[in-house]
């Protein structure tokens, strides 16, 4: 996302950051472990970075990253709570310390959440149903991209279960690298996360939402950004010829142009 996005909303005057979730990207890598974390886990680390950043930021999450993100609205502080600051009065401390990570129920409120081609609140188990009855071998080709991450391994199982078929292919070589070497092990513990989804009613002080996805998508589908959309009462942006990577795919400046026009007239 930051190599297309982050310049152009730089360009804007926006100011963002790239946070790379535990064990993926630039974080650490945990040792002996096959799943990078929980719904929970994920979300609280998330509620860790946002309560050091001083105010109250635009969560911009992608795919699974979604489903986190949707956990930590759910376990955001109440609005005029005293805890739903997001400054900390303890940033002089570590912030690996368990004791100033905020608990769930008290993270730091969000301005905002711009979901980008996410998985709904319901996971991804009526998705795979679905994607089974509609075309088997889709379904299959995208399964093992996932499960036997053979993006990891081959550049044509990345691009095509996350780009569009037009994609230069100097860029499908990168991002394919790229995708291998930020993704060393799960990120999610699926068990756990189907053990939770589908997620409870959104909180009635949620902030605002932004839905967005691509009409290509293989990953995910159009039903699915409708049932978020639908979730947070909102309607969903399907952009034409767009795959599952709105923001690095062929035509990613469509997608950044309407999160851009979302941002323009919400704040």
């Amino acid at each position: 996302m930051a190599e297309r996005f982050q310049p152009y909303f730089a360009e804007a005057g926006y100011e963002s950051w790239a946070v790379s979730l535990r064990s993926q990207g630039g974080s650490e890598r945990q040792q002996g472990v096959k799943v990078a974390g929980t719904l929970d886990s994920h979300a609280a680390d998330l509620a860790e970075v946002v309560q050091q950043l001083g105010a109250a930021p635009v969560m911009v999450p992608h795919s699974f990253g979604g489903l986190i993100a949707q956990k930590y609205i759910l376990d955001s502080a109440p609005a005029n709570s005293s805890s739903s600051s997001s400054s900390s009065s303890s940033s002089s401390s570590s912030s690996s310390s368990s004791s100033s990570r905020p608990a769930a129920g008290s993270f730091p409120r969000l301005a905002g959440v711009a979901f980008l081609a996410s998985v709904p609140p319901s996971g991804n188990r009526d998705l795979i149903i679905r994607w089974l009855k509609r075309d088997l071998v889709l379904s299959w080709k995208v399964t093992w991209a996932f499960v036997g991450k053979s993006f990891a391994n081959s550049v044509d199982d990345a691009k095509y279960a996350f780009f569009s078929d037009d994609l230069p292919q100097e860029d499908a070589v990168s991002y394919q690298q790229q995708l291998a070497a930020c993704s060393p092990i799960r990120l999610l513990d699926l068990k756990d996360m189907q053990q939770q989804v589908p997620l409870p009613a959104p909180p009635a002080d949620c902030p605002p939402v932004f839905v967005l996805g691509g009409e290509d998508d293989r990953v995910l589908d159009v039903q699915s950004y409708k049932e978020l959309a639908d979730y947070y009462g909102t309607k969903a942006v399907v952009l034409p010829k767009m795959a599952h990577d709105v923001m690095l795919d062929t035509r990613w400046e469509a997608a950044a142009d309407a999160l851009r026009g979302w941002l323009d007239t919400t704040y």
